[in-house]
C-alpha cells in the first residue's frame, strides 16, 4: 500500500511556481481555485490551447489514453482477453480510420486555423508525456507500458467517441423488433413495442436543460441551466475549466482529449445541451452469395465486400489474433451492439450492415463549431457555429446578457428514402439507402417564445416543423412533463427554484403508473399479507427520495412486473439485456390487456409484489420501515483496476445512497438486470447567472483530477450527492478571492 501511495503521489503534478517548457511563446498564468478548476490566462490563442493540452495530460492523461484506446480497439493490448469483444466491435465500427481520414486531411492545409489551433493543443499534451516517462499516472505503472505520444487522429477519436455514445441507442431496438417479429409476429410486436411510440430508450444519454427570460427571472436577466445525464465514471467525464485569452474568454465543461469548451458560458452567452434522440443509425440487411460469402447482393448484381484484416494483440498471448471485417455500400459489417455500457453480440440470424450519419463526417467541424460557439456574441453567431456541427444532433439551449433566450438543434439527421429507421431496412438495392443527410436550416429553431423559457429533457416530437423525423421512436416524456410544470409554478424564477429543479425527485411515471398497477391488483383477494407495502404505496407522495420506502416497494415491484411479463414471451438473456432500458411500456402493456382479463393481470401483478416483497425482505430484514430507496440504490465512481482486483477498490469513491431514477428531473439510472447500483446520472450541473457571472454555479460528481489519492480526486464527489453546488468564478479578482495556488509557465 505504502509503494503504490508513492508512486500514486510521484505522478502528481505541480501546481505552484514557474515551469520552464519548449513550446510557448510567452508566459501562461494558471490559476487554481479552492476547487481543483484552472483557470488560464495567455496572451495568444495558440498558447491557451498549448496549456489547455498540457493541463489535461497533467491530471487525466490514463482516461485519455483508455479513451483512444477504447475507440482504436486496442484496450487488448495493455488488459488482456477480457477486453477483446470491445476491441472485435470497434474494429468493426472502423471509427479509428475515420480518425485517420479526417487528421489526414486536415494535415493537407498545416496553414490553416483549424490546423493550428488543434496542433497547438497536441503539442501541449506531448510536452507532458515527455516530461513525465519516469513518473507516470499509477496505472501505467502497474499495467506497466507508457504512452505513445498524442497524434491528430488521437483527438479525432475522443470526438468519434462522444458522437457514437450519443447515437448507438436506436439500432439495438431494430434488432429487438426484429427478434420479437420473427417470433412473436408483427401484430403482437406492434402492442409491446409499437412503432411512432414513446419507447423508454436508454436512460444514460438523457439531459435536462432550459433557460428564462429577464420577465421570468427575480434577477431581471437570463438564468439558464443544464445538466447532461451520462455514465458516471471515475474519474469523471468533464474536467472543468477556464479558458482566457484577448480573443476568447469561456469557462465551463472540456472533454480531456480535445481543446475548447463544451457547455458553459462566455462574456457575452450562455449555453447548456441535451440529446435531440435523433435516430442517425440504420441496419442493413444483407444476402450473402451462398457459393461466395465475399459477395452480397446489391443492384441485382453481387457485389464484393471490401475486407480488413485487423490484427489485434493480447496481453499474455504469444501471437496477436485475426479479426476479419468487411464493409458494404452501406457501411460495415457488425456483429455487436452496445446497451447500459456493456457489449452483447446480435441475437437474430443473418449479416447487416450498419449505416451511421457521421461515416462520413469531416470531425474536425465538431471542433470549428465549439470554438465558434466559445467566441459567439449573439444568436446569429450562435446559430452560425452550430451549422458546423455533424454530431448526433444536440438540443442547445442560449442565453445572452441582452434578455434573448433560444433553443436550437445542431448536428445531422438522415433523410431517408424507405421506411423511418425504425426497423431493419433491406440492403440488397440503392433504393432503400438514405436520400441525404439534412441541411442546418431543416433543423429545429425557437427563439425568445411568448412564455418566457425554452427547455428540453431530451423528448422530442416524432418530426421536426418542417416534416423532418427525428426518429421514429422517442424517449418517455416524464422528466420533460415535469419539467414544464416547475417552470410554469411561478411567474419569476430564481437560481435556488433553478437549483430545486436540478435536484427534484417526483416521478410522474410512477404518479402515473402506481394507480394503475393497484388497481388491477386490488381485483385479486387475500391481499392482507401485502397491507402494510399497500398502505405505503397509497401514501407515498412520488417523490423517489433516498429515504422513500413507498418508492423503493414501487420499483421492485415495477421490476419484478416486467421481469414476468417479458419472460414470457421472449428469452430470459434478451429480456435481461432490454429490461435495463425498458424499452416495454408497461402502463400502455396493462391498459391494452396484452397480458389477458383484468384478472389474469391481477394475477400477474399479485404475483410480482410477492416476488418484490421476498427480494427486499431477503436483503433488509422483515421491517419494512427499513426499505429505503437509498438503501438499495446507490452509487460507487469504480476504478476500471477493481474489476479485476479486489485491493484495486481502494481507488474507488463511494457507495453513495441516492433517490431518484430514470425517469426524475434529478435522475440516478440503473440496470435491474443486474441490481440497483447507479450506472448514470447528472455528470455535470451549472447554473449561469446572466446578471453576475461570478454567480454562476456548478457540480462535478467525483473530483477535476484523475490522479488516485491527489487531493482532488474526489473532493466534489459530497457536493453533489449532497445538492451542493461550486462557485464558477469568472472575474480574476473572484477568483484571486479564492485561490489555491498559481503555476506560470514559461517558454524555454
Amino acid at each position: 500500500m505504502e509503494e503504490m501511495l508513492e508512486v500514486a503521489k510521484n505522478a502528481f503534478p505541480s501546481m505552484q511556481g514557474d515551469k520552464y517548457i519548449h513550446g510557448l511563446n510567452e508566459n501562461v498564468e494558471i490559476l487554481w481555485d479552492k476547487w481543483g478548476i484552472p483557470h488560464i490566462f495567455a496572451n495568444n490563442i495558440y498558447d491557451l490551447y498549448f496549456s489547455q493540452g498540457y493541463i489535461h495530460a497533467s491530471h487525466r492523461l490514463w482516461q485519455m489514453e483508455t479513451f483512444r484506446r477504447l475507440i482504436s480497439g486496442t484496450l487488448s493490448e495493455i488488459t488482456g482477453e477480457g477486453s477483446l469483444t470491445s476491441d472485435k466491435h470497434y474494429r468493426e465500427l472502423g471509427l479509428y480510420q475515420i480518425a485517420q481520414n479526417c487528421s489526414q486531411n486536415l494535415r493537407e492545409d498545416k496553414k490553416s486555423n483549424d490546423f493550428k489551433f488543434l496542433d497547438s493543443y497536441i503539442k501541449g499534451v506531448n510536452k507532458r508525456i515527455h516530461l513525465v516517462q519516469n513518473s507516470l499516472p499509477i496505472e501505467f505503472h502497474i499495467l506497466n507500458f507508457k504512452p505513445e505520444d498524442w497524434t491528430l487522429a488521437d483527438s479525432f477519436k475522443i470526438i468519434s467517441m462522444i458522437e457514437w455514445s450519443l447515437s448507438n441507442w436506436n439500432y439495438p431496438y431494430e434488432i429487438l423488433r426484429e427478434y420479437l417479429t420473427t417470433r412473436l409476429g408483427k401484430k403482437t410486436t406492434n402492442q409491446v413495442i409499437p412503432f411512432n411510440s414513446e419507447i423508454e430508450v436508454d436512460e444514460s444519454v438523457g439531459s435536462n436543460a432550459w433557460a428564462v427570460n429577464p420577465d421570468k427571472s427575480e434577477t431581471g436577466t437570463v438564468l439558464l441551466a443544464n445538466d447532461p445525464h451520462l455514465p458516471l465514471t471515475n474519474p469523471a467525464l468533464w474536467f472543468l475549466m477556464h479558458l482566457y485569452c484577448p480573443e476568447l474568454n469561456a469557462i465551463g465543461t472540456s472533454l480531456p482529449g480535445v481543446p475548447a469548451i463544451i457547455i458553459g458560458h462566455n462574456e457575452s452567452i450562455a449555453w447548456g445541451l441535451t440529446n435531440v434522440m435523433a435516430d442517425t443509425t440504420d441496419l442493413f440487411k444483407l444476402t450473402i452469395n451462398p457459393k461466395n460469402e465475399s459477395q452480397y447482393r446489391y443492384n441485382g448484381n453481387w457485389t464484393e465486400f471490401e475486407r480488413k484484416d485487423e490484427i489485434i494483440h493480447i496481453r499474455g498471448n504469444e501471437k496477436p489474433i485475426i479479426y476479419p471485417v468487411f464493409r458494404s455500400k452501406f457501411g460495415p459489417v457488425i456483429h455487436y451492439f452496445e446497451k447500459n455500457n456493456k457489449i452483447y453480440p446480435f441475437f437474430i440470424k443473418g449479416t447487416y450492415a450498419l449505416r451511421w450519419s457521421s461515416f462520413d463526417a469531416e470531425l474536425i467541424n465538431n471542433l470549428k463549431g465549439f470554438k465558434g460557439i466559445n467566441r459567439a456574441k449573439n444568436w446569429q453567431e450562435f446559430r452560425e457555429a452550430l451549422s458546423f456541427l455533424t454530431i448526433n444532433p444536440q438540443n442547445f439551449i442560449y442565453g445572452d446578457i441582452k434578455g434573448n433566450i433560444g433553443h436550437q438543434h445542431g448536428g445531422k439527421i438522415p433523410v431517408r428514402k424507405h421506411g423511418s429507421g425504425g426497423s431493419i431496412t433491406p440492403g440488397d438495392d440503392e433504393k432503400y439507402d438514405w436520400k441525404g443527410i439534412s441541411t442546418f436550416d431543416q433543423l429545429f429553431s425557437l427563439f425568445n417564445p411568448k412564455c418566457g423559457f425554452v427547455y428540453t429533457a431530451n423528448y422530442n416530437g416524432e418530426k421536426a416543423p418542417n416534416g423532418l423525423l427525428i426518429a421514429e421512436d422517442r424517449i418517455a416524456p416524464y422528466r420533460q412533463l415535469r419539467l414544464k410544470k416547475l417552470l410554469q409554478v411561478k411567474d419569476k424564477l430564481s437560481i435556488d427554484d433553478f437549483k430545486a429543479i436540478q435536484l427534484d425527485r417526483y416521478t410522474e411515471e410512477a404518479a402515473q403508473l402506481a394507480p394503475i398497477m393497484l388497481k388491477y391488483l386490488k381485483i385479486s383477494k387475500n391481499l392482507d399479507k401485502f397491507s402494510k407495502a399497500i398502505d405505503f404505496l397509497e401514501k407515498w407522495d412520488y417523490f423517489l427520495t433516498k429515504k422513500s420506502i413507498g418508492g423503493t416497494i414501487y420499483k421492485v415491484w415495477y421490476s419484478e412486473t416486467q421481469k414476468i411479463l417479458l419472460e414470457k414471451i421472449i428469452d430470459k438473456k434478451v429480456a435481461n439485456i432490454f429490461r435495463g432500458s425498458r424499452p416495454f411500456n408497461l402502463k400502455r402493456i396493462l391498459e391494452s390487456h396484452f397480458v389477458g382479463s383484468d384478472e389474469e393481470t391481477s394475477t400477474l401483478l399479485f404475483k410480482a409484489l410477492e416476488n418484490a416483497l421476498d427480494h427486499l425482505a431477503t436483503l433488509f430484514g422483515a421491517d419494512i420501515k427499513k426499505w429505503k430507496w437509498g438503501t438499495l440504490h446507490t452509487l460507487t465512481l469504480t476504478h476500471p483496476f477493481s474489476h479485476a482486483n479486489k485491493k484495486a477498490k481502494i481507488l474507488n469513491v463511494g457507495p453513495f445512497k441516492l433517490g431518484g431514477d430514470g425517469n426524475t428531473l434529478n435522475p440516478g439510472s440503473y440496470d435491474p438486470s443486474q441490481g440497483y447500483n447507479v450506472l448514470s446520472g447528472p455528470s455535470y450541473r451549472q447554473i449561469h447567472d446572466l446578471s453576475n457571472w461570478d454567480n454562476s454555479i456548478g457540480a462535478l460528481p467525483g473530483g477535476q483530477s484523475g490522479l488516485p489519492f491527489h487531493k482532488h480526486y474526489k473532493d466534489l464527489i459530497k457536493l453533489w450527492v449532497k445538492g451542493k453546488y461550486i462557485p464558477f468564478l469568472f472575474t480574476k479578482k473572484a477568483i484571486s478571492d479564492n485561490l489555491e495556488s498559481k503555476l506560470t509557465l514559461k517558454p524555454k
